[in-house]
C-alpha cells in the first residue's frame, strides 16, 4: 500500500494507488452528567413611580401605632392577637442533636423568645418588622418601625437600601444588613400592610376625588357627638308659666330661679305650671353605632369585639367568628415561622456548617379543648380513656377526695353496688347477665340472699 507524499510546503501528492490511512474516532469516556443552569432573567418591572423615587408607607407608622395604642378596641384586638400567636413560644426542632443543641443555646443566649414577642406588636400592627443583624447572623436588634421613612429600589423591584430618619439625620441600611418581616405583600408593595389597615386608612372616591375619613375616625366623631349631647341634656330644660303675671314679677322670679339650689322650694301667690323639656342622648345613634361597630370596626380589625363586651346571646352567636379568628392566627403563625426559618435560622446554621435537614419551625400553642367533669366521666364510660386517666384528671382539676393509691385501670373484683348486687366483671354491668341480655328474670343475688338459698338446700 502506497502512502501519500507530504512536501515541506505542505502540499500532498497522491501516487497512483495511494490510500489515506483510516482515521478512527476516539470514543470519549463518559464521566457523569452535565447540568446546564440558566440564570433567571426577570422581564417584569415595577411602576416607574415605584423605583425612581423613595417609597414611603401609605400611612406613617407612628400614626398607625398611636391609633392602636389609644383606641381601646384596637388595643384589645392586637394584645389578644399577640398572645394567641406567640402561645408558648417559637419552637425549632430537628433530628440532628448537634444542630438542636446549637439552636437551643442560641435562643437562650440572645433571648430570642422575648425578641420575637416584642416584635410582633409592629408585625401585626403595621405589617412590618425590621431587625438589624450582625455579620455572623447571631445578634438581632429591632429597628423602631416608626423611624423607617422609605425604601429605595430599582426597576426590577430589588431593594437598594432602606432609609431611617432619626435624630435629625438619615441612615441608609443595606438589605444584607437587615431582616424585613412582612405580614402581607400586596402587588409587591415595598412596605406591608398591618392587620387594621382598612379601618385606619382614608378612602378617596376615584370619580369625584372626595376624601372620606377612615372608619375609626368616623366612629370617634360619632362617639364625641354622643358625649356632647349627653352633656347638653344632663339637666333637663324647665319652662315656668305664671298666670296673670306682669313683666316685673317674671323678672323677679327669673332671678330667684337662677339662684335656686337643688331641692329648693318656690313660694308664690300666682298660679303657675312647669314643663320639662329633655332629649334622649342615644335615641338617634343606636343604629349608627351598631352599624359602625358590627359592619366596619369588627371586619376591619379582624377581631370579634362583641365576644368580650356583649351579652351571652351575642357571644354564643360569635362562635363561628371565633373559629375564623383561630384560622387567621394559625396563618399568621405559619407565615412568620416560614420567614424566620428562611431569613434568620438557615443563614445562621449555614455560616456555622450545621446540618439543616428536617428542620421544623412553628409556634407551640397551648390552645386545647377544655373539658368538664361530666365529659371526662362520659369519656371513661365510653372507653375513650382509662380509669387511671380519669382519676388523674379528677385529682388535678377538682377537689374530689380520691385515694391516690388506688389507680389501677381495673376496679376491685369484689366491688358491690349500693343495691347489694355483684358487678359482672365480663360485661362491666351491675345486676345483669354477662352476655348483655335484658332478661328481667336473670338477676344476680346479693351475698345475703345467696347465703340463705344455699343454707336452705342443705
Amino acid at each position: 500500500m502506497k502512502s501519500p507524499i507530504i512536501r515541506s510546503n505542505g502540499d500532498v501528492i497522491y501516487p497512483k494507488g495511494a490510500v489515506l490511512p483510516k482515521i478512527t474516532a476516539k470514543k470519549e469516556v463518559y464521566e457523569g452528567s452535565v447540568k446546564v443552569i440558566e440564570t433567571f432573567n426577570q422581564k417584569s418591572e415595577v411602576n416607574q413611580s415605584d423605583w425612581q423615587q423613595e417609597l414611603a408607607p401609605d400611612r406613617p407608622f407612628v400614626e398607625t401605632l398611636d391609633a392602636i395604642n389609644q383606641d381601646p378596641r384596637l388595643n384589645l384586638a392586637i394584645e389578644t392577637y399577640i398572645q394567641m400567636v406567640i402561645g408558648k413560644g417559637l419552637k425549632v426542632t430537628t433530628k440532628n442533636k448537634k444542630t438542636q443543641k446549637a439552636v437551643d443555646e442560641w435562643f437562650d443566649t440572645i433571648g430570642m423568645q422575648e425578641i420575637i414577642e416584642d416584635g410582633l406588636y409592629s408585625y401585626i400592627g403595621t405589617g412590618n418588622l425590621i431587625y438589624e443583624k450582625d455579620p455572623t447572623g447571631a445578634e438581632f436588634v429591632e429597628v423602631p418601625i416608626t423611624t423607617m421613612e422609605s425604601i429605595v429600589r430599582d426597576d426590577k423591584g430589588r431593594i437598594k437600601h432602606y432609609v431611617q430618619k432619626v435624630n435629625d439625620k438619615e441612615i441608609y441600611l443595606k438589605p444584607k444588613e437587615i431582616v424585613h418581616f412582612k405580614l402581607t405583600n400586596v402587588a409587591r408593595e415595598p412596605f406591608a400592610r398591618g392587620l387594621f389597615h382598612s379601618i385606619l386608612t382614608d378612602y378617596t372616591d376615584p370619580r369625584t376625588g372626595i376624601i372620606y375619613d377612615s372608619p375609626l375616625i368616623q366612629m370617634k366623631e360619632v362617639e364625641d357627638n354622643m358625649v356632647e349631647i349627653i352633656k347638653g341634656h344632663a339637666d333637663p330644660t324647665v319652662m315656668f308659666y305664671f298666670e296673670d303675671a306682669g313683666e316685673q314679677f317674671i323678672k323677679t322670679q327669673a332671678d330667684n330661679l337662677k339662684k335656686m339650689k337643688k331641692g329648693s322650694k318656690i313660694v308664690t301667690d300666682k298660679k303657675f305650671e312647669t314643663n320639662i323639656v329633655e332629649a334622649s342622648g342615644n335615641s338617634k345613634f343606636e343604629g349608627w353605632i351598631e352599624h359602625l361597630q358590627r359592619d366596619l370596626l369588627e371586619p376591619g380589625s379582624k377581631f370579634p369585639l362583641q365576644f368580650f363586651n356583649a351579652g351571652f346571646t351575642a357571644r354564643a352567636a360569635s362562635e363561628s367568628t371565633d373559629s375564623v379568628l383561630i384560622r387567621k392566627v394559625k396563618r399568621i403563625q405559619e407565615r412568620f415561622a416560614n420567614q424566620f426559618k428562611r431569613l434568620c435560622l438557615m443563614p445562621y446554621l449555614k455560616k456555622r456548617g450545621l446540618n439543616m435537614d428536617e428542620l421544623s419551625v412553628y409556634f407551640e400553642t397551648p390552645i386545647k379543648q377544655s373539658e368538664t367533669v361530666q365529659e371526662v366521666i362520659t369519656a371513661f364510660r365510653d372507653n375513650i380513656i382509662r380509669r387511671s386517666e380519669a382519676r388523674k384528671w379528677l385529682i388535678a382539676n377538682t377537689n374530689v377526695m380520691i385515694d391516690q393509691s388506688d389507680m389501677e385501670d381495673e376496679p376491685p373484683i369484689t366491688s358491690v353496688t349500693p343495691t347489694g348486687q355483684f358487678r359482672d366483671q365480663r360485661s362491666g354491668q351491675f345486676g345483669g347477665p354477662a352476655d348483655g341480655s335484658t332478661d328481667d328474670n336473670k338477676i344476680f343475688d346479693s351475698e345475703e340472699e345467696a347465703y340463705k338459698r344455699g343454707k336452705k338446700k342443705k
